[in-house]
């Protein structure tokens, strides 16, 4: 593909961060062939940054101690900003995951950007998720923008979260996510949750941090 893109800067409390971003969506958007969205309605979400991913970041600098010296699984790394976020706060273990070979590929990039070591990556469909270990916590911001992926995440917290283990979870409050917490509770998952305005044209977006965790 050919990509243009343009470097960012960003500042979450003490952490400076330089991102690699794609310059005009549209013109990567315009770059799906008709064969590659009829296969599984595939769009280049990655490389936008999302307000829940900013919303995320700092929530997360605010309570470090929700990461540190714990095993954390991301899903969906997009740019890898609350990527690099997670990496600063010293978890024991950082695996980071998505759906896109494009993503992985601009997260490492950012990393090496920022002067920091190869993260580890793997590529994941919440359907059907090779994975082989449990986390202390999993990490995830604006995954819940369409209904046929409520129940694999589901599976994915009760089959990969440890039992005494956190979800944190971004959202920018969309319509279509109250059905997935309505559901989140019947399979006994219980919540706290806190609201930051993010800072977006025209108007600030509330993104929604939720920290899960088992019954």
């Amino acid at each position: 593909m050919d990509v243009r893109f343009k470097i960012e800067t960003h500042q979450f409390g003490d952490f400076t961060i330089r991102l690699k971003r794609v310059t005009n969506l549209d013109e990567l958007i315009e770059q799906v062939s008709d064969e590659e969205f009829n296969k599984d309605e595939r769009l280049p979400y990655w490389a936008e940054l999302w307000p829940s991913a900013l919303g995320l970041a700092r929530f997360l600098v605010d309570q470090p101690e929700l990461i540190r010296r714990k095993s954390v699984l991301e899903l969906g790394v997009g740019l890898g900003l609350t990527s690099i976020v997670l990496h600063k706060l010293n978890p024991k273990k950082l695996l980071l995951t998505d759906y896109e070979p494009e993503a992985l590929k601009i997260c490492q990039e950012n990393f090496q950007l920022n002067g920091l070591p190869e993260p580890e990556t793997k590529l994941l469909d919440w359907r059907h998720p090779d994975l082989n270990e449990r986390f202390d916590c999993i990490v995830a911001s604006d995954v819940l923008y369409e209904e046929r992926f409520f129940e694999p995440l589901m599976n994915m917290f009760e089959n990969f979260l440890n039992p005494r283990g956190r979800i944190i979870l971004a959202e920018p409050n969309r319509a279509v996510a109250k059905s997935f917490f309505a559901q989140l509770k019947k399979r006994c998952f219980g919540w706290q949750s806190g609201t930051v305005l993010v800072p977006q044209e025209p108007k600030p977006i509330r993104v929604t941090n939720y920290v899960i965790r088992p019954k």
